[in-house]
């Protein structure tokens, strides 16, 4: 049986080498940071900054314990929210005063990463920098960055960060022009709000707000079609890849998603489910071909919404081989660009028998300030993206007002 076959809309696999930028390389020791003269610790630049609520959280936190059992030769990021930023989201002196350790803890954690990034290095970067936080949830693991016995790693909450002009942008949002303070063993990094870690899938996310009932409903009646049609013999699942898995050794792969509103549905002429369902009655079913053991053919409704999920589903599909090894496509807004991923590879070729490997189709516009994004050569309006950068555990959800159609496709 060929693994992972036919039809997937799921990015459910990535390696180290293919993985976009460092999100899984180890812990980095020894980093150099760019002045190697100076002698001050990030505890003493925190100690002599105006970041008193910071401070205050650290000195009540376990953190110094924390920091001294890792030992004195890693680099830090530590992402330092100012007292307004504090006190805007409620920890003021007094509530950090009654807040438990632990929590804070957690909090600091999660504003602390491994490795120092001194944004003079990354000015001429186009693309985010995945910065692993010292936050774990051993509840969630991530495939292992290197071959060998173990299947899986912990789960880190990472940051992504980004220099544009004097701005940082953190998880694709604008987090203050303050500049950075060197040390000996990492760089502090102002920033002008607290942070806080996603605590839901990407599912979750579709399931709770409200606006996606069609886009959900329309997935969850395809999914149950091509299991009729194929007799449950091959995989055909929406939300794998969007929610924590419950079987493998690791639960967890990096994505991006472009939601359908139920409005962009709408506007694309379709008030009802059962209309998109009857679309799939205009071309032949798919069907199994028991010789070869694949699928033939495909659902219209699929390419109805495939291209939402990066239209990984029209990369090459080998017989009783399966398709190449997914990338990562958890990409904040600020990556929506050509510069950034007009050649960016999706699905890696084959192995052993060598097939094409399947290259970004998206193409991406800025106007205005607001990002536009259409399957490349299509003759469909551009879709606008209405919100971004709705962070999860996995990677961000866009919300666009229009579907993402190729050339010639029939409404």
């Amino acid at each position: 049986m060929k693994p992972i076959h036919i039809l997937t809309f799921c990015l459910l696999f990535f390696t180290l080498a293919s993985c976009r930028k460092k999100e899984f390389m180890p812990e980095v020791e020894g980093q150099p940071v760019p002045h190697p003269e100076i002698t001050a610790s990030l505890k003493d630049v925190l100690n002599t900054s105006p970041y008193t609520l910071f401070k205050a959280a650290w000195e009540r936190s376990n953190m110094d314990k924390i920091m001294k059992e890792k030992g004195d030769k890693a680099y830090y990021t530590m992402l330092v929210p100012t007292n307004e930023a504090f006190i805007a989201d409620g920890l003021t002196m007094e509530k950090i005063n009654s807040t438990e350790p632990a929590l804070l803890d957690s909090i600091l954690l999660y504003h602390t990463l491994t490795g120092a990034f001194n944004p003079e290095d990354v000015k001429s970067s186009v693309d985010n920098y995945p910065g692993k936080s010292l936050l774990e949830n051993p509840y969630l693991r991530v495939k292992a960055p290197f071959a060998g016995s173990a299947l899986a790693a912990p789960y880190f909450y990472l940051q992504y960060l980004k220099v544009s002009g004097n701005e940082l942008f953190v998880n694709g949002k604008k987090a203050g022009t303050a500049a950075a303070v060197l040390a000996k063993n990492g760089v502090l990094l102002p920033v002008n709000r607290v942070l806080h870690k996603p605590t839901k899938t990407i599912l979750q996310v579709l399931q709770e707000d409200g606006r996606f009932g069609m886009y959900l409903d329309l997935t969850a009646r395809t999914d149950a079609l091509f299991a009729e049609l194929t007799y449950g013999n091959f995989q055909h699942d929406f939300t794998a890849g969007l929610k924590v898995s419950e079987i493998g050794d690791y639960n967890i792969t990096f994505h991006s998603i472009f939601a359908i509103t139920d409005d962009a549905f709408h506007k694309a002429g379709y008030n009802t489910v059962e209309e998109m369902m009857e679309l799939n009655n205009r071309n032949p079913l798919p069907y199994v071909d028991w010789d070869t053991y694949a699928v033939k053919g495909g659902l219209v409704t699929d390419t109805l919404v495939g291209y939402h999920r990066w239209g990984t589903f029209f990369s090459h599909d080998e017989p009783n081989a399966g398709r190449g090894t997914a990338n990562a496509t958890n990409f904040y807004s600020n990556d929506l660009n050509n510069t950034v991923l007009g050649d960016y590879t999706l699905v890696l070729g084959g192995y052993p028998t060598p097939f094409p490997a399947y290259k970004m189709p998206l193409d991406f516009t800025n106007e205005g300030g607001v990002i536009k994004v259409k399957v490349k050569g299509s003759d469909y309006p551009a879709a606008s993206v209405i919100e971004s950068d709705i962070n999860t555990i996995m990677g961000p959800v866009h919300i666009v007002d229009r579907l993402l159609l190729p050339k010639g496709f029939k409404l």
